[in-house]
């Protein structure tokens, strides 16, 4: 029997990377989308060799609009067939007015941000539709964030070389509305839903994440391992009957 396949963007990095290992441990042969070429093709080698699945990378820049068209001609050409998609990308680099104060946010970092974080989930889901509808388990994930859905607390980031960019809460907002709109578009042939991730540890300043897990109600940093396990089942055969939905992954953190 043929393996499913899942395309996930932002494959190469650590959440995008924990998913593609998740479901290949369930034998589903992944398709990593990144700009990173060396990362992806590092990480591509590790799980075809671990796990005995077909793992390939596709690179793109998905702030271009040419990306999905061109997306679409090679997963058409190079696999014949798409089952899973999962946008995960997200916008970081140093363009000016990113990652710094409300009052100093630029309009370039905006047109950025968008494009990668909520035009490309679109435009991808738009282009790979026919694929995905010709599938018997045809889903996407969109993986959004806490901050699409409440407010940043500023204060766990006083004193810390760290910041809560207004694009990426506004993006991430807007991604999980785009997830409920799709799901009814795409139905029945294509389930749709969200995942959205509380604040993972990566390594953050010791203050940062004592603040952090004095506020969750589990008392800890999510893991990518986390975020992964949430977007492999909403792929799943258990989840057949959730569409238009957002499962948060956040230890708790708004539910207070």
């Amino acid at each position: 029997m043929t393996n499913r396949i899942a395309l996930i963007t932002g494959g190469a990095g650590h959440i995008g990377q924990a998913v593609a290992r998740k479901l290949a441990s369930n034998k589903v042969d992944v398709v990593l989308l990144d700009k990173d070429r060396e990362q992806a093709a590092r990480a591509c080698s590790s799980i075809s060799e671990e796990y005995q699945v077909n793992a390939d990378f596709i690179p793109c820049d998905l702030s271009s609009p040419d990306a999905f068209s061109q997306v679409f001609e090679t997963v058409s050409q190079q696999f014949g067939r798409m089952d899973f998609l999962v946008n995960n990308a997200a916008f970081y680099d140093d363009t000016p007015g990113w990652g710094v104060p409300f009052e100093e946010e630029g309009y370039e970092a905006w047109e950025k941000v968008m494009k990668v974080n909520l035009l490309a989930p679109f435009f991808l889901a738009q282009s790979l539709s026919s694929l995905l509808r010709k599938s018997e388990s045809g889903a996407i994930v969109n993986v959004s964030s806490i901050y699409g859905l409440v407010g940043p607390d500023h204060r766990i980031y006083e004193g810390l070389n760290m910041t809560n960019p207004a694009a990426y809460a506004a993006s991430k907002g807007g991604l999980i509305q785009l997830s409920r709109w799709l799901s009814t578009v795409l139905a029945p042939d294509v389930r749709v839903n969200t995942v959205t991730p509380g604040g993972i540890e990566r390594g953050q300043d010791e203050q940062f994440v004592s603040r952090y897990e004095y506020k969750t109600p589990l008392g800890r940093m999510a893991t990518n391992e986390d975020i992964a396990g949430a977007v492999a089942f909403l792929l799943s055969n258990d989840a057949a009957y959730v569409t238009g939905q957002n499962l948060i992954v956040d230890g708790g953190w708004t539910a207070w």
